[in-house]
């Protein structure tokens, strides 16, 4: 058993005393939307609005609003909030669901008994926060919508919105009726955003996750003003990241990124006398800003492939920023994240194989300890500070559900031996787990391929109609790709040649 279903089964333990729909990621985990002003906890309810008005006196309702209190209530009764079905069909078949898996985090037990004291009603500061501070992106990704990007606004803007069967895609007036598109105001005049800055402070003592995503992060100032108030508020417990295209409009954005990220791993002298063991000694402590800051790069294919995919990209730019973070920076790690679609099957080897061989280069440079000196300030004597090895470069392989023309389950049968193909090579250049190996595969990154094959399978179940109805939407929506893209399909995956016909024949039939 993993590591991960011990610690689920301890927190299913500890939920059932307290009821038997109880999860703690209603309490101690935030997606925060500033942009249009909703906010969910994890990411598998729909969002909803925030109160701009309670903002006004209490800036945690951020996160600690009406709607999402109402739900705690409802759990502690043993109901079920609505919202949260995702987790309930899990649940009814048997599995076991998020709920539980989230509430056995480290980020959520720690919180166990603000989570008692808060009840319903109190007010609670999370312990893994999401925020999205701004829409600006400079990528057009096929599968993204104008409400994450500026660039998809712009062109829904000048083109309209796409025409596919029996319908429209991405049309701001749907998208407005949704409330989903940002908010028509000036950065500095966001309430919710001046809301998260007066409420950072106090939210910060016990913050131990934090993830900015976007649009894309790099591009919008509050990015840099997090990094700098971390440097200059150290939090050893801290685990830090941020989701990027990794190719900026302005490449001195990179620069100030790379700058930043260096400063996070200077070794201070801080003290904080409430963190720390009074019976030790000392209350000061030695370590970078946060304990690590870690990288997810969005890259959906290799080379070609992954640019039409995320129309805005340059492979070889990424690649090379990604290079850069590696070699100019200690203890920050890279995880890429294949949003696995439709167009991510045939360059998945290839793919593959570059992870391997960035780890394969980098593990090499991770083999010793390193140590970094000290500097005397005159009250503590202390050894040199320890870099210990580690694993920099992860993935994920998220499978991707909608748009459902882009579902790898609408594909047919034969194209499933791609990913069986990628199993064999991940087997075969599998990590030697008892030697700590930092360069082949691990046994979970595999089981999550795998996994992707048995929801591809399960494509089989669809119904006929809808089957039909999605394959005519791919060819509908990729052919206008390219019509206002200037890219080229069959050129950029010539061997989907048939996969393209089929989805031809499949829109003439609608």
């Amino acid at each position: 058993m993993s590591i991960y279903d011990q610690a689920a089964d301890k927190a299913k333990e500890q939920l059932d005393v307290i009821s038997e729909t109880m999860c703690y990621a209603k309490w101690t985990q935030v997606s925060m939307h500033l942009t249009n002003g909703k906010t969910h906890s994890c990411y598998h309810p729909p969002t909803h609005d925030i109160d701009v008005e309670e903002l006004k006196t209490n800036p945690s309702a951020l996160h600690n609003t009406k709607e999402k209190k109402e739900q705690r209530a409802q759990m502690l009764a043993g109901e079920r909030p609505d919202g949260c079905s995702y987790c309930w069909r899990i649940e009814d078949v048997g599995g076991r669901s998020d709920r539980v898996y989230r509430s056995g985090e480290y980020w959520a037990q720690n919180a166990r008994e603000e989570i008692a004291e808060a009840g319903a009603d109190g007010n609670i500061n999370p312990r893994y926060v999401e925020v999205n501070f701004n829409q600006a992106c400079n990528f057009k990704c096929s599968y993204c919508s104008p409400h994450l990007s500026t660039t998809w606004e712009k062109e829904v803007k000048e083109h309209g919105p796409y025409t596919i069967a029996q319908g429209e895609h991405n049309n701001l007036d749907s998208l407005s009726n949704q409330r989903l598109l940002p908010k028509k105001l000036a950065q500095n005049e966001n309430p919710y955003v001046e809301a998260f800055w007066k409420w950072w402070p106090d939210l910060y003592k016990n913050l131990e996750v934090f993830r900015m995503t976007g649009g894309e992060p790099l591009m919008d100032v509050n990015t840099f003003k997090v990094l700098d108030y971390v440097y200059k508020h150290p939090n050893a417990w801290l685990e830090m990241s941020m989701t990027s295209n990794m190719v900026p409009p302005k490449p001195i954005l990179m620069d100030m990124f790379i700058d930043k990220l260096q400063r996070l791993e200077e070794i201070q002298i801080w003290e904080d006398p409430e963190k720390f063991n009074p019976n030790s000694g000392n209350n000061w402590y030695v370590a970078p800003a946060c304990k690590n800051f870690a990288t997810f790069v969005s890259v959906d294919g290799y080379g070609v492939q992954a640019e039409y995919m995320r129309n805005g990209l340059d492979f070889p730019v990424l690649q090379k920023n990604v290079k850069r973070i590696l070699n100019e920076t200690d203890n920050s790690t890279i995880t890429f994240i294949n949003t696995f679609n439709v167009l991510s099957l045939t360059s998945l080897r290839d793919y593959l194989q570059w992870i391997l061989d960035l780890r394969d280069e980098y593990a090499k440079d991770r083999q010793g300890i390193k140590y970094i000196p000290i500097p005397d300030n005159g009250d503590h004597k202390h050894d040199d500070y320890e870099v210990r090895p580690k694993q920099r470069i992860w993935f994920d392989i998220p499978l991707l559900r909608a748009p459902l023309w882009q579902c790898i389950q609408i594909m047919p049968d034969y194209y499933q031996s791609y990913l069986e193909e990628a199993i064999v090579f991940m087997e075969m250049n599998q990590a030697d787990e008892v030697n700590i190996d930092y360069r082949g595969f691990k046994d979970f990154e595999i089981d999550k391929v795998r996994r992707n094959l048995e929801w591809m399978k399960a494509g089989s179940s669809m119904d006929k109609e809808e089957l039909l109805k999605a394959r005519a939407n791919f060819y509908n929506f990729f052919k206008q790709h390219d019509e206002r893209r200037d890219t080229d399909f069959l050129s950029t995956f010539p061997e989907m040649e048939d996969w393209w016909n089929i989805c031809k024949e499949a829109e003439a039939l609608i």
